[in-house]
């Protein structure tokens, strides 16, 4: 019996799919390359298959950016200034971020074990690994933007989203500046 329930839910994970339905490839030659006038660029990449079949959804405070899955990244146009960004899996985490006009990001989206699925962590690739490093993991994912099904599942969800945050982000703060991710506005490139 042990051994069917086991079976049943390997084929879960593994039929739920790698891709984000809620998700559209941008072609080649539409990607994203550089700020917008006025805007920072922040790249959220996930260049693991690790916990593929578990979709990281990411967003500024409670505002949906986009479902981060393995060998994918979102590209976001953002204001200048603090941001706190979320990720969602089976928990949230945080990254807080300075960003300035001009500059581009890069933030990994950062799987690591959960209870039931996994769980993930904005770490920033800018600043702490060598451009070479974070050109590979470019190159290792494709561009995705939301779609329709994205728009509506996060409206959706928007209660639930609020829920983590309202759960985790004060765990988060309590944490020693040494153990909270940020961002700095100098890093970007």
């Amino acid at each position: 019996m042990i051994k069917n329930i086991l079976m049943i839910m390997s084929c879960l994970f593994l039929f739920a799919g790698c891709a984000s339905n809620h998700m559209t490839q941008v072609a080649p030659n539409k990607m994203t390359m550089a700020p917008e006038q006025g805007k920072a660029l922040v790249h959220f990449m996930r260049p693991s298959n690790f916990g593929g079949a578990i979709q990281s959804t990411v967003y500024n405070d409670t505002a949906y950016i986009g479902t981060v899955s393995a060998n994918t990244r979102v590209a976001y146009q953002a204001d200048p200034g603090k941001h706190m960004f979320m990720v969602i899996g089976e928990s949230a985490d945080f990254l807080e971020a300075e960003l300035l006009e001009g500059k581009t990001y890069y933030v990994l989206v950062s799987p690591r074990l959960g209870f039931w699925k996994a769980r993930f962590s904005l770490n920033p690739a800018s600043g702490k690994h060598s451009q070479a490093e974070i050109d590979k993991w470019y190159a290792e994912t494709k561009e995705v933007i939301v779609n329709e099904k994205g728009l509506q599942w996060a409206k959706a969800h928007a209660a639930d989203s609020e829920k983590l945050k309202s759960k985790y982000l004060p765990e988060w703060l309590e944490k020693t500046e040494e153990r909270q991710q940020r961002l700095e506005a100098d890093s970007g490139i």
